[in-house]
């Protein structure tokens, strides 16, 4: 019986220091002489999609840790706060080692539940109806969020696509106005809230061979108050200047597109024009920032042809210039991965932005092409992102800043590396918007509609939210 019981001791012991377990206090040394032992606790064993999981080390004579979540990310932190983005079966490993180069191994499992479009709220909208988002802000006036929406009936091709305006409440309830109808192909648009009440929108006008802007003024009502349609002309977007506005995008001249920077007054009313080529072709202006010397602008160079391709020699570029709107350098990125794409003006219809992050680096983004320069333009870094829209978004954060791809919203320290992505269901982020400690943003996603006419590719929208280290927020 002794014997009996002896043996079941060393069972139990050798059960207990399994590597399934947390090692005990008491383990004697290895062959080696070492205790170093691997091991961490978790908070809890299973979570739901976007919830965090506290890993703590419980370790032993561990001078250095590597974990590998299991998920292709990994940390060298000893107690990480991690979240997992997809459900399903996670297995954590932890590696540590000591001063003597010795290591150990750890593991344990972990269930992820639910999917990240449980985070999401996604507005109904009929089958067979699409939705783009094209812009996202607050409204000045009631101070509530708001998304221009491009609309399409696809079950009714000879209806025409429209132009929504959309305003949320608290609960993220949609009130819709009409705007106006889409009359060509449209992928940017902006609005102006001007102080007369009016809303000023802008929209694109593009064909292969066409480039121009359709203009709508309605009354805080939505009332239809004047429409331009220009083929001579596109505005990218505007900055307030003082009691005045700065519009800024592109005007044709002497046969070419040149950059233009238009004064208009408060009732939108256009009264002076500043207007300059780049490069040795055509060029605009598809974002502007102010800066302490005077003004920053992301510019575009590029030539048109009257054969197909209608677009080539695409070239992003950074303008700066002084108070006066008078050039004082520019800098033209001729290595650009967009310069042998060639296309038709299309290619210039879409989102563009330009921060200034606070060491001084400046970030563009547009056609899927992130570039980092220092504050005098020189380029540091850049990246082109495969299979990402025109419409994607771009947010300043400090010394950091996040942008929206295909299918992933990353995140990059100020020499544009790295530092976070996170897998989400969007393809179409036209604004990143900063609330208080939140990242707000509408999205458009690529789905099938199974109607009476069969299987239809659409877009939908839904509405996001995350922390500012790309950590999703449940916005139900």
């Amino acid at each position: 019986m002794r014997n009996l019981y002896l043996a079941g001791l060393c069972l139990l012991f050798i059960i207990s220091c399994s590597k399934d377990d947390p090692p005990s206090d008491s383990l004697l040394p290895d062959a080696n002489g070492s205790t170093l032992k691997a091991c961490f606790t978790l908070d809890k064993n299973s979570v739901a999609v976007g919830e965090f999981i506290q890993i703590t080390s419980c370790s032993v004579d561990a001078t250095s840790f590597f974990y590998d979540f299991g998920n292709g990310e990994t940390s060298v932190k000893e107690n990480p706060k991690i979240f997992l983005e997809e459900s399903g079966d996670y297995t954590i490993v932890l590696q540590v080692s000591d001063n003597e180069q010795q290591t150990d191994t750890f593991s344990q499992n972990i269930v992820v539940t639910g999917a990240v479009e449980d985070n999401y709220i996604f507005p109904e909208i009929p089958n067979g109806v699409l939705g783009i988002p094209l812009e996202t802000g607050i409204n000045p006036t009631t101070n509530k969020l708001y998304y221009i929406e491009r609309s399409a009936d696809l079950n009714n091709p000879i209806t025409n696509d429209r132009f929504l305006y959309n305003e949320l409440d608290a609960s993220y309830n949609a009130i819709t106005n009409y705007i106006a109808d889409k009359p060509f192909n449209s992928q940017s648009g902006f609005v102006n809230f001007l102080p007369t009440g009016n809303l000023n929108f802008h929209f694109s006008r593009t064909l292969s061979d066409f480039y121009g802007s359709q203009e709508v003024t309605l009354t805080n009502t939505f009332g239809f108050i004047n429409g331009i349609n220009s083929a001579t002309k596109h505005n990218y977007g505007y900055l307030k200047d003082g009691a005045n506005f700065l519009y800024f995008g592109t005007i044709k001249e002497d046969g070419i597109y040149k950059t233009a920077i238009e004064k208009r007054n408060a009732n939108g009313d256009a009264f002076e024009a500043y207007i300059n080529p780049i490069g040795i072709g055509s060029s605009l202006i598809g974002d502007l920032i102010r800066t302490q010397e005077g003004y920053v602008a992301y510019g575009i160079s590029f030539n048109t042809n009257t054969a197909a391709p209608q677009l080539t020699g695409y070239k992003p570029a950074l303008i700066f210039l002084d108070t006066s709107f008078n050039i004082t350098s520019e800098q033209i990125y001729e290595d650009s991965e967009l310069t042998s794409i060639p296309g038709d003006l299309n290619m210039l219809n879409g989102a563009y932005h330009l921060v200034q992050l606070t060491n001084g680096n400046i970030v563009l983004y547009g056609n899927a092409e992130m570039m980092v320069t220092d504050s005098d333009g020189t380029k540091i870094t850049s990246q082109f992102f495969n299979d990402t829209e025109s419409i994607q978004g771009l947010i300043a954060l400090e010394d950091s800043f996040v942008i929206s791809t295909g299918g992933y919203l990353r995140k990059f320290d100020a020499n544009g590396n790295q530092t976070k992505e996170l897998k989400y269901k969007g393809d179409f982020v036209p604004e990143i918007l900063e609330m208080g400690d939140q990242l707000f943003f509408v999205a458009g996603f690529r789905t099938t509609d199974i109607t009476e006419n069969g299987e239809l590719s659409v877009v939908k929208i839904f509405y996001g939210a995350m922390d500012k280290n790309l950590n999703l927020i449940n916005l139900n």
